[in-house]
């Protein structure tokens, strides 16, 4: 039996799932691996493979880390490669000389349920926002971003306090499962693409910057509940006090106490430290802290910090 032939792009963690799924079938054979060119990292700026480039080592596969997409020497490579399908996890725009390249086509694993939360940042987005449920979607690429015919898709249920840690790498496996099943299904030529078809007030994934984890942007605690799942535990969510402005206080995880009295939305919030809790309130509403990196000192629960922490009292959130 032929096994089909795969080239496989992707750079994070989150794609070196899909790539162990898609070398471990039988069925299937990826004959080369397309990940970022090594880059400076760390006070050193020693060059460091990424995550996918490991990964393909590990498993010998031929990998090809090109600076331009549309270089002809990369092109040339990735024909000669004689690919059936190229799958693609977390990695940039491809040009349309490549992903018009092999004949089963081009097709992305998306870490949300298209066409909601188009763009770079799906998962954390979903916990901002509160959602109950998300998933994972493959497609095929087109010439615009994320908007391509929808294959396939699986959805997964949200916990209340799931973070981004575990949902992150529930929605790799989920990813991993379905990119196989989206290969056996264009070999079986069994599904049928569908067309997106955007709502008319789209929810959309934009990369995220440093004022995404700001909690003193927001206005109530639900939603800074949900902010600090969201970045949990990279890169944490922060805030800034009246007291010290300059400094950033990050916080990581968080346990609603009581949100029922929503009529006290529109209060201030305080960070309140106690002799055996750190907490955010808003008139009778609380949301305990389970762990605390003050400026200049390391992450810690909160029972550790609070031994070597003196200071107590209610501290305004910066506004």
């Amino acid at each position: 039996m032929r096994l089909t032939r795969i080239v496989f792009f992707g750079t994070p963690e989150f794609a070196s799932g899909t790539l162990h799924a898609l070398s471990a079938c039988e069925s299937m054979e990826v004959v080369g691996v397309v990940t970022a060119p090594d880059k400076p990292a760390g006070r050193g700026q020693t060059l460091r493979a990424s995550h996918v480039s490991d990964t393909a080592g590990d498993l010998g596969l031929n990998v090809l880390k090109p600076s331009k997409l549309k270089d002809p020497e990369f092109l040339q490579a990735l024909e000669a490669l004689c690919a059936d399908v190229f799958v693609v996890v977390a990695f940039r725009m491809l040009p349309k000389e490549v992903w018009a390249m092999p004949p089963m086509g081009t097709f992305n694993v998306h870490a949300s349920l298209l066409p909601d939360y188009r763009g770079a940042a799906p998962i954390q987005w979903a916990l901002a926002n509160g959602d109950e449920a998300t998933g994972v979607t493959t497609f095929l690429l087109n010439e615009r971003i994320d908007e391509g015919a929808i294959l396939l898709q699986e959805s997964l249920a949200i916990a209340p306090n799931e973070t981004i840690s575990s949902l992150y790498q529930r929605l790799m496996v989920s990813g991993s499962t379905l990119a196989v099943r989206t290969v056996e299904a264009l070999i079986q030529e069994s599904c049928t693409p569908k067309a997106q078809i955007l709502a008319e007030n789209p929810r959309l994934a934009p990369k995220i910057f440093s004022d995404f984890t700001e909690l003193e942007r927001l206005s109530d605690l639900r939603q800074m509940h949900n902010r600090i799942r969201a970045c949990d535990s990279y890169p944490g969510a922060s805030l800034a006090l009246e007291e010290t402005p300059n400094d950033r206080i990050k916080v990581f995880g968080s346990e609603i106490v009581n949100l029922s009295n929503t009529g006290d939305y529109g209060l201030s919030i305080k960070l309140i430290i106690t002799d055996d809790s750190v907490h955010l309130a808003q008139g009778e509403n609380l949301l305990n802290l389970k762990e605390v990196q003050w400026p200049g000192k390391r992450k810690m629960d909160v029972s550790d910090f609070l031994r070597g922490f003196r200071m107590r009292g209610k501290f305004e959130l910066k506004r």
